[in-house]
């Protein structure tokens, strides 16, 4: 069976929407885990399965702030430099708990820690995070001007702030690869492309890596995690009731899953407003739809691209961004539309509990017997309402067990690292 997201999908959607959130984020990112990849390629005895997995992690050291709270107005610098354990410890319970590389999560954990507190912490994978750490400090010291580090930092810190060991293999890197020149002339773009290119992720794993990106931005607001899940459980229910083919019914599941993602760039004030959205802040929640189209188009196919972008069209061309309408939206598309509705219905709000099942199916028939989404998706969702409610229901809960967890242990984890600096 033909692959429908590749490795490099997943890596181009991860850029992207850091992009999204930041340019510089994106940039402080790709660099870091650029010099990463070079160290590890050095050392040699990786697999490209397992280079391309770290250099992922690499991208995504700084994943945390998405929940700390990142202001573009102070810069990467700033989280870089001060607090450091938030984002720390926040990316690692992603990568714990959210992704398909939980085994190496305290890389992420640890990438802030000074060296000379290492023998006070136990990891099976310490020199790596002396490798990821090295590679986060030279970005900062020679892309950000260092940000209060000492001109002889690398000189003065050596086996203090950062492994002795991990600088000779940055030095070796670069002489065999000379992948600085590369930075200057963004020839690294490249080489990462192609690093991504040539490695083959499992199915399980690329689906992991995309689940943790979108419930790390969907982290912010818990009302925005469950949405996402349940329209991603109700839209797959429905495909599978409605005999969706295979093909079709991955690209509903990618669709589904990311059909928010560009709610990145979305003001949590919004996202958790208590109460009904007014006018100005109706047309900024709008503009998320466009937003994901952004960061979807041209990294994924287009069959899930146009999936996520149409979810609120409506047949009748009354819907948003583009007023699409009849024929133009496809089954996939109409079923999207539907789990969305369904989803919004079934979940909380703030401002409103969740409905009880006779209204939401009076509300899904009324809809459509006025044209405005599809009869025969209405049809079997109403049909197999209980079933698609049950099974959503098992899911939601080990989300919600994870996502509590998350929370649960931060402050523990927090509270430790900060005993750290006394």
């Amino acid at each position: 069976m033909a692959e429908l997201v590749s490795t490099l999908d997943i890596y181009n959607v991860i850029r992207k929407t850091l992009g999204c959130m930041d340019k510089e984020v994106l940039q402080h990112g790709e660099i870091t885990a650029y010099i990463f990849y070079n160290m590890l390629l050095a050392e040699g005895g990786y697999t490209n399965v397992e280079l391309a997995e770290y250099t992922l992690i690499g991208m995504l050291h700084d994943v945390g702030i998405i929940k700390t709270g990142f202001s573009s107005k102070n810069g990467v610098g700033d989280y870089e430099t001060n607090n450091v354990w938030a984002h720390s410890v926040y990316g690692y319970l992603f990568l714990k708990y959210l992704s398909p590389v939980e085994d190496k999560a305290d890389i992420i954990l640890y990438h802030h820690l000074p060296y000379y507190l290492h023998s006070r912490i136990k990891s099976k994978h310490l020199k790596v995070t002396q490798y990821l750490t090295l590679a986060d400090k030279m970005d900062v010291f020679m892309r950000m001007s260092g940000h209060g580090m000492e001109q002889d930092y690398f000189t003065t810190q050596a086996d203090i702030k950062f492994s002795a060991k991990a600088l000779e293999l940055f030095h070796l890197a670069q002489a065999k690869f000379q992948f600085l020149e590369k930075l200057k002339t963004n020839e690294y773009a490249k080489e990462l492309q192609d690093l991504f290119e040539g490695a083959s992720l499992s199915e399980k794993v690329k689906k992991g890596f995309l689940e943790m990106l979108v419930y790390a931005i969907d982290f912010r607001s818990q009302q925005t995690v469950i949405h996402t899940m349940s329209t991603k459980t109700f839209a797959v229910e429905l495909g599978r009731l409605l005999r969706v083919p295979t093909m079709d019914l991955q690209a509903l599941y990618y669709g589904a899953l990311l059909h928010d993602i560009g709610k990145v760039a979305i003001p949590v004030s919004i996202l958790e407003a208590p109460r009904r959205l007014n006018d100005d802040e109706m047309r900024i929640m709008k503009a998320h739809v466009v937003i994901s189209d952004k960061i979807l188009r041209g990294a994924l196919d287009d069959k899930i691209v146009e999936i996520a972008a149409r979810h609120h069209e409506k047949l009748d061309g009354t819907g948003y961004p583009r007023g699409i309408q009849g024929e133009e939206l496809t089954q996939l598309e109409r079923i999207i539309a539907v789990a969305d509705i369904l989803s919004a219905l079934y979940g909380k709000r703030s401002y409103k509990d969740s409905f009880p099942p006779e209204k939401i199916k009076g509300i899904l028939q009324g809809d459509a017997d006025s044209g405005k989404i599809c009869p025969k998706v209405v049809q079997v969702a109403i049909g197999s309402f209980d079933k698609i409610i049950q099974n959503y229901e098992k899911e939601r809960d080990v989300t919600m067990e994870r996502y509590m967890e998350i929370v649960n242990q931060y402050e523990s984890i927090y509270e430790r690292f900060k005993s750290f600096e006394t």
